[in-house]
Order: C-alpha cells, then structure tokens, then sequence
C-alpha cells in the first residue's frame, strides 16, 4: 500500500540553533564571553526552574553592550549548518511547502547563516537592544493571548500566525524551547532533548541527525521528488 499523500499547504516549522546550526550559538556565546555566572542560568533554564524568556534575558544582561561587536564576529565565524539543509530548502522550495525558521537566537547570526536561502524561507527570530549599557533582549513574536507565557519569542504564537495558511503543521527541533511548539503539531522531527520529551509526551514524532533524514522521510511520506524540466 502506498502511504504518500498530497500536501500543498504543509508548514515546517523549524529551529536554527542545535538543529539547523549544528552548535547552540547561545550556548556557545555564554561559554565564550561569561563562562562563570551563566552556566547556572543555562542549567536553570533546562531544568525548567526559570522560564525561557526569563532565562535569556539574565544571559544577556551579563554582556555589556560595548561587546556586541566581538559577539558577532565570534558567531559568526562559527555557525555551521546541519548536513543535508540545502537539498530540504530545495525540497520545500520545489514542492511549495512553506518553510518558516522559528529561532530563539538572533538576528545577527541566523540572518546571515540563512541569507543563501533568504528567498525559500521566512525567518522569526529575536534582535538585540544596545541602547543602554548591558544587552536587553527584545523579543519579536512574544506569546499571544493563548499561551501560558514565559517562551521568550513564542514559536506556538508564530505557528498561530500560519493558521489558514497551512494544514499540516510539522515541527523540526531539537530542545526545550521546540517542546510546545511540538505539542501543537501533526509531526514533529526531534533530536537531542526534544526526543526524549516528545516521547514522554507521546507526540508524533521521528528522530534525526542530518536534514538528508528529513528530506528522505517526506519523500517517503509526499511521494518521490518531481523530475518537471
């Protein structure tokens, strides 16, 4: 029996740092720049005894904005994308699947590592104040009347906006700020924390290393890709 199925208005809802980035940039940012005061902010946040929102603006607030420059340039230098990331932009672009990156990183270094692909995806992400003396985070899709709060940028308020737009919601993530946002879904591919919570929560799910797993998973599930000259 054949199980693929037509879906012209499916919405792909995915995460950049950990999962389209191979590294968290965040992560990364803290160990470089404040390695000591914000280890126990990122264990908190994982643990969930402080929500995200929270959490990330105390990371910030330890970076004085004088250093934004140096920030940048560190990111910069080191975000690499995720195996297979071109061929799934492709495979979304030629199918007419809407591709939506939904970060709680920021501008400065998802825009730029995205901008080869700038045409095939729409971006939500968060941006940077420096008008004062520390970095203030501002966040650019907060939680809407229907979350619970505490997301930082809300990515099941981001996936709000699409309704009408696609039928299919699939999710694409990798930690704890994916986890509501797979609750919302109708598929959700996983790695790293979010697995293990999609399987505690028995969410639709598939694990995943590479996007070469993703794309090969949709043709599975879509039928082959089309060969129009």
């Amino acid at each position: 029996m054949n199980d693929s199925v037509a879906s012209p208005t499916m919405g792909l809802f995915c995460d950049f740092d950990g999962t389209i980035a191979s590294a968290d940039m965040i992560a990364a940012i803290m160990t470089e720049f404040a390695p000591q005061p914000s280890g126990p902010i990122i264990s908190a946040i994982v643990a969930g005894t402080i929500d995200i929102q929270q959490g990330v603006q105390q990371l910030f607030g330890l970076l004085p904005s004088s250093a934004f420059r140096a920030v940048r340039e560190f990111a910069l230098a080191r975000v690499v994308l995720r195996p297979g990331f071109p061929r799934f932009v492709a495979l979304c672009r030629e199918r007419g699947w809407r591709l939506v990156v939904v970060s709680g990183g920021f501008d400065f270094f998802v825009e730029p590592a995205l901008a080869p692909f700038r045409d095939n995806l729409t971006i939500h992400c968060n941006s940077l104040d420096l008008s004062g003396p520390m970095m203030r985070v501002v966040w650019n899709v907060p939680c809407d009347a229907k979350c619970v709060g505490g997301c930082g940028l809300c990515k099941p308020s981001v996936m709000r906006l699409y309704q009408g737009l696609v039928e299919t919601r699939i999710v694409i993530g990798d930690g704890v700020t994916d986890q509501r946002a797979a609750q919302q879904a109708d598929f959700v591919f996983a790695r790293d924390r979010l697995l293990g919570l999609c399987e505690e929560a028995n969410v639709p799910h598939m694990g995943f290393d590479t996007f070469d797993d993703i794309s090969d998973e949709l043709e599975r599930r879509y039928g082959e890709a089309r060969t129009d000259d």
